[in-house]
Formats: structure tokens, C-alpha cells, sequence
């Protein structure tokens, strides 16, 4: 029999009202949802890392949360983890996972998007099939991923496409990796290679930017002057700026800010044969790195563990190069 640690953080998959408390917070312990679970075959143990929602997450606690998931993975009597975790930064915190960890069983990562009290609550549906994934050692092959709505989807592709739908998450593009039927876990692709970012402590001070229409650029100016490490612009399409831009992205970059593009559509490789000012072309001249094929938020989590990684600009842009993994 599978043994699968479920580690909690909290979220709606824990949420429910209190008798004085105006709307639900995180309050549900393991043994509580433990009590509420079908057993299935697979031996549950419930330890708690957090209890609070994940708009209260930051990075640095993702990669405290990296660390302790590090240790269980280690631990003989560990078969494979589930991660309990709300929906709002999920996809960013399953990203730091998978990139700051060295995978050698399953780890999934779920949650839920309606409270315990809700008639249509998701949450024990969620965690029951993230169970039977972690109980798959053909998914340590994986990567962390995130199992929700029966759902198996890789970390850096997921992205959560609704604020109240039970299928929150999705996987733009690509689709998920696979499915969970039942007892059966069902696996149709693999994801891309992926590189491991291993440090010690990640930089925070990396600031994103998402352009829209005759965006000026004080947003910009504030965090040039603000001395951040590192700058993420979500551009347009294939790696595009307004020509306004680009004399301050020049300077930010003669600062040593450095600055990351990603595309505003949140998912596909950047480049373009366009010929105008502010296509992909000037943004290569001056010097930027390119996320391909991550959205903003995810391209900001991996600068931040690449600037803490990295021993000089050399290394740093090895983690960003077209023909690396993601």
C-alpha cells in the first residue's frame, strides 16, 4: 500500500465559516479531511506547513515549503507527496517547486475553489486524485504537477483560467499531461525537459510589468529608480514594446537591472521577422533575456531563483537560453 504524505498550506481546500467569522478562512485541519476521505487503497498522513490563504504566500515561503518537501521526499516511509495549496498563487508556488527540486517521487500539488460549506465542494474530489497520482511512481517522471478536476497538468504550463469553475486550471496550448479515471491514472504525454535552479536564497526585489495599449512608462521609471535586481514586462506577442520604451529599458539594463521579457499571451516562443522599432529585434540589440513559453508570473519566479543561483551574467542567461528546458 501507497503511503502519501499530504503536506497543508492552507487555502479554500481548508476553508470554512466560523460562528464569528463574517466569510470562510483556512481553519480545516488534516485529520479532519483525512476523516472525509474514502480510503482507496492508499495509506494518508497528514502534516501541516501552513494554514493560510495563498494570497498571503510569497516567494521565500515557497522555497521554505521547497526545503521541507525536499526532506519528506527523503524520509523511506514517504511513497509521494501532495501539497495542499489555495488557487490564487498556485501556479507560481508549483513552478518554484518544480524548479527548485530534485524529484525522485511523485509530488502534486491541489486545492480546491469552492469552501467546505458549499454544496459543490471540489476540495476532497481534488485531493483524492492527487492521491492516487502521487501513488503512481510512474509520475515522479513528471515533475511537480497540479491535479485538479481529475486533471494532470505540468508546472511550468498550468494556469489558473477561472476564479470559480471546479476546472480553475488549464494548461494553454498544451493540455494536460494526463487524466485520473477512477483508481486509474492515465498518462498521454510527457512534459518538456525541465532544469533544475538549485539556491540557497531567491532575490525578491524582481518587479513585473505588464504593457498595455499607449503604456507610458512610469512603472518602469519607479522600479528602475528603485534599484531592483530584476524587471519581467509582459510584451506584446512575440516579444514586442512601444519604441517609447526602449531608451528606458536600455538604461535599466546599463544599471545591471536585469530585464526579462515574457509574452503578455501567457503561453509560446518569443521572436518575430518584424523590421519596426520595439520588435524582438531591438529588445535582442539591447541586451534582455526571454522566457519562452512561461506567463509573467512564472517568468518572475524563475528570475528571482536565477539571480539567487547564478555566480556571474553568463550563468544567468544559460537559464534563460531558447534551446534550454523550462
Amino acid at each position: 500500500m501507497a503511503r502519501i504524505l499530504v503536506l497543508t498550506t492552507g487555502g479554500t481546500i481548508a476553508n470554512r465559516r466560523g460562528p464569528s467569522i463574517a466569510g470562510a478562512i483556512p481553519s480545516l485541519k488534516g485529520d479532519e479531511l483525512l476523516a472525509m476521505l474514502p480510503r482507496g487503497g492508499i495509506e494518508l498522513f497528514f502534516e501541516e506547513f501552513a494554514n493560510v490563504p495563498s494570497s498571503h504566500v510569497t516567494p521565500a515561503s515557497g522555497l521554505e515549503l521547497a526545503r521541507r518537501v525536499a526532506a519528506m521526499l527523503a524520509r523511506d516511509d514517504v511513497d509521494g507527496i501532495v501539497i495542499t495549496h489555495g488557487t490564487d498563487t498556485l501556479e507560481e508556488s508549483v513552478y518554484l517547486l518544480d524548479l527548485s527540486l530534485a524529484i525522485t517521487k511523485p509530488v502534486v500539488v491541489t486545492g480546491a475553489v469552492r469552501a467546505t460549506t458549499s454544496v459543490s465542494y471540489d476540495g476532497l474530489a481534488n485531493l483524492a486524485a492527487a492521491a492516487r497520482v502521487a501513488a503512481t511512481p510512474a509520475a515522479a517522471d513528471l515533475g511537480v504537477v497540479v491535479v485538479f478536476d481529475e486533471e494532470i497538468h505540468a508546472a511550468a504550463a498550468v494556469q489558473n483560467l477561472h476564479p470559480h469553475a471546479r476546472g480553475a486550471f488549464g494548461s494553454p496550448g498544451l493540455g494536460p499531461l494526463g487524466r485520473v479515471e477512477g483508481e486509474r491514472v492515465w498518462l498521454a504525454r510527457r512534459p518538456f525537459p525541465r532544469k533544475l535552479i538549485a539556491c540557497e536564497h531567491l532575490e525578491e526585489m524582481v518587479d513585473l510589468i505588464r504593457l498595455t495599449q499607449g503604456a507610458d512608462v512610469r512603472l518602469l521609471r519607479h522600479s528602475i529608480e528603485d534599484g531592483v535586481a530584476g524587471i519581467v514586462i509582459e510584451a506584446f506577442g512575440g516579444g514586442r514594446v512601444p519604441p517609447w520604451w526602449l531608451p528606458h529599458l536600455s538604461e535599466a539594463i546599463k544599471r545591471r537591472v536585469t530585464v526579462l521579457v515574457a509574452s503578455r499571451c501567457g503561453t509560446g516562443g518569443l521572436g518575430d521577422d518584424y523590421g519596426y522599432v520595439g520588435a524582438y529585434h531591438d529588445l535582442q540589440r539591447i541586451g534582455v533575456l526571454f522566457a519562452h513559453n512561461l506567463s509573467g508570473p512564472k517568468a518572475r519566479i524563475k528570475l528571482m531563483l536565477a539571480l539567487g543561483a547564478a555566480r556571474g551574467p553568463s550563468e544567468l542567461r544559460g537559464f534563460f537560453d531558447e534551446q534550454m528546458s523550462r
